[in-house]
């Protein structure tokens, strides 16, 4: 499955090494912990969830399988918050 951000109604902020997602049409806040902020900007840039779960394991230890789970977890609440969407 691939995702993309929602462009059309959402904007990102960067707040040092968190972030904050402003959905226009819902105008809803979401602050971004450090986690989820580099699964958005990695979704923004067009990379996979199996991409990102690479780069988030070589900055944390984390197993294969929990940063799978992590991954996908955030990206549901993602798509039901309307910030990215299926492709």
């Amino acid at each position: 499955m691939s995702y993309k951000l929602n462009t059309k109604d959402v904007l990102i902020t960067n707040l040092g090494d968190e972030g904050v997602a402003f959905n226009s049409v819902t105008n809803e806040y979401f602050s971004l912990n450090e986690t989820s902020y580099k699964i958005l900007k990695g979704i923004e840039n067009d990379l996979s969830s199996t991409d990102i779960c690479e780069q988030l394991r070589n900055e944390y230890s984390i197993s294969p399988s929990d940063c799978e789970k992590a991954v996908n977890n955030t990206l549901q609440i993602f798509l039901a918050r309307k910030l990215v969407i299926e492709e």
